[in-house]
């Protein structure tokens, strides 16, 4: 029995949407583009069917076609994937990253940013280590930007005028012996941290606790977070190039993740 018209021009706008859709896919997974073969081929669909979802893609900016007939996603599809980004927190698209961070270290995960009312740094989520010795820290709980890991990594980054007016007004507590409380050795401080993209910091707030800390850029090259591990100073001063390889490796997939295209430091 032959199908009504109708029911076939109701099909036809969903199966359309489902395969344009598996173009985006499947191109997103190849930085190289692919041809129209290639993905007739992939997606098992006829080239003609193909082409007449390519051209209206390709002419909405969806997609692009380079000279050597393959196509690549357009600028539109990364504005609609920024976009989808811009509506998600930045808790939500760091916890996988904590997460692993936390399961291949054994140390504790924690994502920060620069406090809304005041010159400091506030841990807004954290995955703990299961080792009975651990770094302790509350989510909402503030470090002090000249001796803490994370604290003088968003220090580092900061605009510089506002950096400048940190280090020209704020009283440099000494927590403990190893706390950096001469500017000159802040500033060499701060100035390494820029130029290797890690910060570390050793017994600098409370004897016995050390932290290491890793930049999250977004879209326009900003430092808008920290990754950190921290751990007994221990442990971070006997494994320090294992876990900052970790540290780095996370904090550059996340920066991506948020649309960051750039040259990192290091």
């Amino acid at each position: 029995m032959s199908v009504p018209p109708r029911a076939h021009s109701r099909d036809a706008g969903p199966r359309a949407l489902g395969r344009a859709l598996e173009v985006l896919e499947s191109l997103a997974r190849r930085r190289d583009g692919a041809t129209l073969s290639a993905l007739s081929q992939r997606l098992g669909s006829p080239k003609s069917s193909l082409l007449y979802l390519l051209r209206p893609m390709t002419r909405l900016g969806y997609l692009v076609r380079n000279p050597d007939g393959r196509y690549r996603l357009g600028p539109a599809a990364f504005t609609l994937a920024m976009a989808a980004l811009s509506n998600r927190e930045l808790p939500e698209l760091a916890r996988p990253f904590l997460e692993d961070l936390a399961a291949k270290s054994g140390e504790t995960a924690l994502l920060a940013t620069m406090a809304a009312d005041a010159p400091a740094a506030v841990y807004i989520d954290k995955v703990e280590s299961q080792s009975p010795i651990r770094y302790g820290a509350l989510i909402g709980e503030r470090r002090p930007l000249y001796c803490s890991a994370i604290g003088k990594l968003l220090l580092a980054y900061l605009e510089p005028a506002r950096r400048q007016e940190y280090l020209r007004t704020t009283r440099l507590k000494a927590f403990t012996p190893q706390t950096p409380v001469t500017r000159p050795t802040l500033r060499r401080m701060l100035e390494e941290i820029r130029s290797t993209g890690l910060s570390v910091s050793v017994d600098e707030i409370a004897e016995g606790a050390a932290g290491i800390a890793a930049p999250v850029f977004d879209r326009h090259g900003l430092v808008t977070a920290g990754l950190v591990l921290g751990a007994t100073s221990q442990r971070v001063l006997a494994e320090q190039p294992r876990l900052a390889a970790l540290l780095t490796d996370r904090a550059h997939e996340l920066s991506r993740v948020m649309g960051f295209g750039g040259e990192f430091p290091g």
